[in-house]
């Protein structure tokens, strides 16, 4: 589905098949030259979707600004991006997105699961589970780095670059000052808290998503255009909630560490998830991908606070509290 938001700025409902987030929103900012801002999994369902839009809007050639690096994000990249086409995501992101093209990102960040428990896999690397391998940009990509402060301009909108890491390690949102629009790609989500997890070039990743939750409630923002659900009016009251959120889930993973050493993978199983499985054992493996890397990010949180311990054994990451 199609909807204009605002004036110029159209909302593309992109589908994700057999993905538990269900869609992506895509928003295209509609002028002399237009800007695609995220495009989907490397599916034809995504494709499809987006070319049905462009043509509704008799666009033909756009500009792509990637918010972040997961594959439901920037899959399409190479499709969408004409010659004449700019491509702008954050330098950290940008790199990560073309080193994610090829087979060492996804071994390396196998490696690193693994030194934090989750089980050496029979099949092969663990990330053959993971959507955002299956469905990547597999090209490389000439992208135009943008940085906090850097101005776009499309549609009579002035965008101004935001760094917000911590869902990925380059994140990066798209604000226009006067109007009050945020383009927060996963930052912030109505209805789902956005899944904090460790990366290759992050240690932790939960300190920097609450500093920028932190910051961005510094901004005056009447509409927040999110990358999955619906827009969001009131962006403060929703950081509330999401920090309180991560405020409850340090503790759970505190009272966890109570009884003794664990790795991540120990205690991801312990942890509540809003999932409709009976047992952790019924987990989707995906799931149990996403989860443990959950619970790194709240170990390593902890850990870097003080408030936890972490000792190295047999090549491994063990928790307990401080």
């Amino acid at each position: 589905m199609l909807k204009q938001i605002a004036e110029n700025i159209y909302r593309k409902t992109v589908p994700l098949p057999h993905n538990p987030l269900r869609e992506l929103n895509a928003y295209i900012i509609k002028g002399e030259k237009s800007l695609l801002i995220d495009t989907g999994f490397n599916r034809p369902e995504c494709e499809e979707a987006l070319r049905s839009a462009f043509d509704e809007l008799g666009i033909d050639a756009v500009d792509l600004f990637i918010t972040h690096l997961h594959s439901d994000h920037c899959g399409l990249v190479s499709k969408f991006a004409k010659e004449q086409s700019r491509v702008f995501a954050s330098e950290t992101d940008g790199e990560l997105i073309n080193f994610g093209s090829g087979n060492l990102y996804w071994s390396m960040l196998d490696e690193l699961f693994i030194k934090f428990g989750f089980p050496r896999a029979d099949f092969g690397r663990n990330t053959d589970i993971h959507p955002g391998r299956q469905y990547c940009n597999g090209e490389m990509v000439k992208f135009t780095t943008v940085a906090e402060g850097d101005v776009l301009e499309y549609g009579g909108y002035r965008l101004e670059a935001v760094a917000a890491p911590g869902h990925t390690p380059g994140h990066m949102c798209l604000y226009d000052r006067e109007k009050k629009i945020l383009f927060g790609g996963d930052l912030i989500l109505g209805t789902i808290s956005p899944n904090i997890c460790i990366e290759l070039c992050a240690e932790n990743p939960l300190r920097d998503y609450l500093e920028s939750l932190a910051k961005v409630g510094q901004m005056d923002v009447r509409l927040l255009l999110a990358a999955h659900g619906t827009e969001i009016t009131d962006m403060n009251a929703r950081i509330r909630e999401l920090c309180a959120h991560h405020e409850a889930r340090l503790a759970e993973v505190q009272k966890i560490l109570g009884s003794g050493w664990k790795t991540a993978y120990m205690v991801a199983p312990e942890m509540n998830w809003d999932i409709s499985c009976r047992t952790w054992e019924e987990f989707p493996a995906p799931q149990k991908w996403f989860a443990t890397g959950e619970a790194i990010s709240h170990l390593q949180y902890l850990y870097f606070a003080g408030k936890a311990q972490r000792e190295e054994r047999e090549g491994g990451y063990w928790f307990r509290n401080a």
